[in-house]
This record gives structure tokens, C-alpha cells and sequence, in this order.
């Protein structure tokens, strides 16, 4: 339910930030062509509506969208972790409505560097959208990449590190929390993997989830799903 309503605010947010940029448009086209259209009634009240609603009122959805966003952002992070992209396209998103707000509390006029500032980083939201959204976890995958080097584990004389077991029930996964000295383990669609020496599974916990568990609903449900399992090594089966 809380993964569902976290995408609705991030559609919510594209649509608000969509009404932003509808009034450069809006603008644009009153500009070039605002006397033809008005010659007619009909495209006379609505270029009026329009004008009245997107740019009026264009500081309002540059507002919806900010508080858009620290809901969206925060119902995410709290599933699935910080998200790169995502990150990315929250600060220009922030620096835009900071912008805007500071030029609006100054009564700056529409030109000079503050002006070409706040149209250049609108192309740039665009941009950190559209790579938000078609490819969410790329950076995070990168980064993962790069940083899952293995790290030196600590030895232990448990008997939950060196059980050659292929098999693993659920109270036998438990036992590889990651803590302790022990191994960590997750599952994934009945398959265990082993999570001890990415760093970011230290003591066994990591974004929330706990290793000696199955995380076969988590992963399906993020953005991520397996590939965050890619090229670590596979211990055994999971059975249930």
C-alpha cells in the first residue's frame, strides 16, 4: 500500500512539475502568435484561461511540486533506500523552487543570470526525470559496483559458518543474521545468497532489511528488483 501511494505522489509530482513548465510555454506562444489566436472568441478565452491558470498561478505549482517531492522522497526512502537518480533529480528540483522563491521575495526582473539559471536547470529537471524513471537504479547499481569489493570477514568457531548444509530452512537462514561473526545470507525466489562481504551489509542489516531472511516480497517490490543479487555468490537452496 505504501509502495503504491510513494508511486502515485511520483506521478502526482511529474504532473505538477509538468503545470510548471506549461507556463514558458503558454508564454511562448501568447508571445508569437497571442494577437491571431485572439482575434477569434473562442481562442481569445482561451488563452485567457490559460494564462489565468499556468502562469498566474506558476509559482503555486512550483510549491505542490517541492512539497510533491519531500512526500515522494520520503515514503521511497524509507522502502527502498536512497536512490541516486532520484537524489539527483530532488536537488535540481530544490534548487529550482529556491530559485524561483528567491526571485519572486526580490522582485527580480525576468532577465539576467537568475533567469537564464531557472530556465537552463528546468531543461535539467526534464532530463534527471526522464532518467529517474527510465532507469531508477542505475547509479545505485554503479556504485554498488564498484564499492562490493570483498572485505576481510571475521573468523568465528560457530557452527553456522561452517555447515556445508545446501539446503536451508527458515530457522536455519536465521541463523546467518550477519552477526556475531556469523555469515549473512538472504533468500530469493528459494535461492541463498551470500551477503557477508558487500559492505553494504555490515552487521547483517541493510535499508531496513534484516539478512537471515527470505526478502523475496522486498526485492519483487522494488525498483531494483535482482539485480542487486547479481554475481553474488550462491550458497544453497531455500526451502520453506
Amino acid at each position: 500500500m505504501l509502495k503504491e501511494f510513494g508511486e502515485l505522489l511520483g506521478w502526482l509530482l511529474i504532473i505538477s512539475f509538468g503545470c510548471t513548465l506549461l507556463n514558458y510555454l503558454i508564454k511562448l506562444i501568447n508571445k508569437k502568435w497571442g494577437k491571431k489566436i485572439s482575434a477569434h472568441d473562442f481562442g481569445k478565452k482561451t488563452m485567457k484561461l490559460l494564462m489565468t491558470v499556468f502562469v498566474r498561478n506558476h509559482k503555486y505549482f512550483g510549491l505542490l511540486t517541492a512539497l510533491l517531492l519531500i512526500s515522494h522522497f520520503a515514503i521511497q526512502f524509507s522502502q527502498f533506500g536512497i536512490n541516486l537518480t532520484g537524489a539527483l533529480a530532488a536537488t535540481l528540483i530544490i534548487t529550482q523552487v529556491a530559485l524561483g522563491f528567491y526571485a519572486n521575495r526580490t522582485h527580480k526582473p525576468r532577465k539576467g543570470a537568475w533567469f537564464v539559471s531557472h530556465r537552463l536547470i528546468a531543461i535539467l529537471i526534464v532530463l534527471g526525470i526522464a532518467f529517474h524513471v527510465l532507469a531508477p537504479y542505475t547509479l545505485n547499481n554503479a556504485l554498488l559496483n564498484n564499492t562490493s569489493t570483498p572485505v576481510q570477514s571475521t573468523e568465528t568457531t560457530t557452527n553456522t559458518n561452517t555447515t556445508t548444509a545446501t539446503s536451508f530452512t527458515k530457522d536455519e537462514l536465521a541463523k546467518y543474521d550477519g552477526k556475531n561473526g556469523n555469515a549473512a545470507y538472504v533468500a530469493y525466489k528459494n535461492v541463498v545468497y551470500d551477503v557477508t562481504n558487500v559492505r553494504q551489509w555490515v552487521n547483517g542489516q541493510h535499508n531496513g532489511h534484516r539478512a537471515g531472511t527470505d526478502l523475496t516480497q522486498e526485492l519483487s517490490a522494488s525498483p531494483h528488483g535482482e539485480t542487486v543479487l547479481k554475481n553474488l555468490p550462491v550458497v544453497g537452496e531455500y526451502v520453506n
